[in-house]
């Protein structure tokens, strides 16, 4: 588990993989997740994707989203697909959040090592959380 950097101007979350049940087809997995805001303003998640080939999952919008008061924690659930041998360790793997934040759109990205167990099933831990402010760069999207 870590945490979100202590800096004045961003989001702050911790994230932690809660399960990873087997999800019906071979190789895909519900896996359950656990997010805090750490923050003292309020943050609202509009959704979540995992790009990397070896854990992955298509854009996942919550809806309603994930509105986060101070200190406040939820889980969610998504479908990840992960058929990867045991043994197997995934190293910089994401989670890409979309959130609002003082009503302004953050992106949060969750870099984690994903290990496969003898039966196939993926568990994480975090490695670190970094925010972006959406278009700071000129890009919005």
């Amino acid at each position: 588990m870590i945490v979100a950097p202590d800096r004045e101007g961003a989001p702050q979350i911790e994230l932690r993989q809660t399960f990873a049940n087997p999800a019906g087809a071979r190789g895909y997995w519900s896996v359950g997740w656990s997010v805090q805001n750490l923050g003292v303003d309020s943050l609202s998640f509009l959704s979540v994707r995992l790009p990397h080939g070896q854990f992955r999952a298509e854009e996942h919008r919550f809806e309603p989203m994930l509105d986060l008061a101070p200190g406040q924690k939820t889980e969610f659930t998504i479908s990840v697909r992960c058929d990867e041998p045991p043994g197997l360790v995934t190293e910089n793997a994401f989670l890409i959040f979309q959130v609002v934040w003082l009503d302004k759109p953050w992106r949060i990205f969750v870099r984690i090592r994903v290990n496969v167990a003898e039966d196939g099933r993926p568990t994480s831990s975090v490695e670190s959380i970094t925010t972006q402010k959406v278009g700071f760069s000129g890009v919005t999207s």
